[in-house]
């Protein structure tokens, strides 16, 4: 399933009990609420749901109030919830938030200092 906002879009891919959300594009506050009905959707549906961020260019405060609002939601439902490959800017806001390391999995290091 693909599907089109007008700075972002995403795909859902279904693999048994696995769902993986990949984003892409700049996801802001005209997007947030949108982002949040995809993720309880997805959660509602899957016992473990990655959020593939390697192709966000951009999030803002709204987006990570939804993340942060996500993973409540899928504590509640006994469902993991993780964030992979963030990179640039996106990983930057993640990690001074302290999000990714509430959501991000293990195996997904930080990158290398430059």
């Amino acid at each position: 399933m693909v599907a089109t906002e007008q700075t972002w879009h995403w795909r859902v891919d279904v693999c048994a009990d696995r769902r993986v959300v990949a984003l892409f594009g700049e996801i802001d506050m005209s997007g947030a609420d949108r982002l949040d009905d995809l993720l309880h959707e997805t959660i509602a549906q899957a016992g473990t749901v990655e959020v593939d961020l390697e192709r966000v260019t951009f999030i803002d405060s709204t987006v990570l109030s939804t993340l942060v609002g996500a993973h409540h939601h899928a504590t509640d439902r006994g469902v993991d919830l993780t964030l992979v490959n963030a990179a640039g800017q996106v990983r930057r806001v993640l990690d001074m938030t302290g999000i990714m390391q509430l959501l991000g999995r293990m195996a997904d290091p930080p990158p290398a200092a430059i």
